[in-house]
This record gives C-alpha cells, sequence and structure tokens, in this order.
C-alpha cells in the first residue's frame, strides 16, 4: 500500500532533495531551497513510500479552487519500471477525485514519448491547445513547450483559467 507524508513531517529531507534534483533538470524546477518559500495551504511536497518502508518517491502538487496540479513527479531509480509509478499516481487520485492537471514534455524524444504513454494509460487526456511551460528563475521567459494533460479535457475557457492559475500562482509571471 502506498503511503503518503508531507515533506515537513516525512525525516526525509535528504531523499527528496537528492531525487528532486536529480530527475528534473534546473530549467524544469525551482530550487529546493525555495521550495520552504512555497510553505502554504495550497502547495504539498509529498513523499511517496510503500508501507511506510523506505521511500520510493516523490509528487509535489498544488490545490485551487477548480483542480489540483501535479507539478513534479518522480520514483526513487532502483525503483522505476516494476509499477511503483503507477501505483502512485493511481493512489494519489484515488484520493482526489477532482480535476487534475499536469505538464508533460512534447513527445519528441523516446523517454517524453514513454511519459505521455504512461500518463494516457493511467487516464489522463491530452489537451490541444499549445502551452508554454514559463522558466522557474522569475523572469518572466518561456522555457518549454509543454503538453497540458489533465484528468477531464478542458475546453478553451476552462484551458485559459487553468494557464492562468499555472503562471500567476507557480510560475508568477502574466505572460501567455
Amino acid at each position: 500500500m502506498i503511503q503518503f507524508t508531507e515533506l515537513d513531517q516525512s525525516g526525509e529531507q535528504h531523499f527528496a532533495k537528492e531525487l528532486f534534483e536529480s530527475a528534473f533538470p534546473r530549467k524544469e524546477r525551482p530550487a529546493f531551497s525555495q521550495l520552504k518559500k512555497r510553505e502554504n495551504a495550497n502547495f504539498h511536497f509529498l513523499i511517496a513510500s510503500l508501507d511506510k518502508e523506505e521511500p520510493i518517491g516523490i509528487l509535489t502538487y498544488w490545490e485551487f479552487e477548480e483542480f489540483l496540479y501535479i507539478e513534479h513527479f518522480a520514483i526513487t531509480p532502483n525503483m522505476r519500471n516494476q509499477g511503483f509509478g503507477k501505483a502512485v499516481i493511481l493512489n494519489f487520485l484515488m484520493q482526489h477525485q477532482e480535476q487534475v492537471i499536469l505538464e508533460t514534455e512534447c513527445p519528441t524524444t523516446e523517454q517524453a514519448d514513454h511519459r505521455m504513454e504512461f500518463y494516457t494509460d493511467l487516464g489522463f487526456i491530452r489537451n490541444p491547445q499549445e502551452y508554454w511551460q514559463p522558466s522557474y528563475n522569475e523572469d518572466g521567459t518561456m522555457a518549454l513547450q509543454m503538453i497540458i494533460m489533465s484528468r477531464y479535457e478542458l475546453d478553451e475557457e476552462e484551458f485559459e483559467a487553468v494557464r492562468a492559475c499555472l503562471y500567476a500562482n507557480v510560475y508568477h509571471t502574466t505572460q501567455k
């Protein structure tokens, strides 16, 4: 059974920092030290473990009025390709029945194709609207073209509301 523990209650700061920094390139994440500044009711940094044993992964998400946004998700390298990633996401989705949004790379590499297939197999829908992930360095530049995936398909108005919310709250920009 997958267990989730908030980072600050887990005693797993070293594990979380190491996995967070190794799993995501610098342009796809804020500095780990900046995560403390995010501590509020909307942002959560979870440690995923198997039956309260060794941690197997991390999942960060934001809780907004209309949806949840999974910002970062990673399984430790020695536990990958064994079904643990699927188990973590399915467990998270069972606990959160509302709309769930995430960003993923455009499928231009084998790894990106695999990631897209992973989320599609879990029931996420690829939304067709163009989306650029802003830079985490708060300079307002657009870092990467990404795809917004969601539990339920977004119409144009919903997509624009999601983008505006993410840009303002996660990336601190208003650019489109």
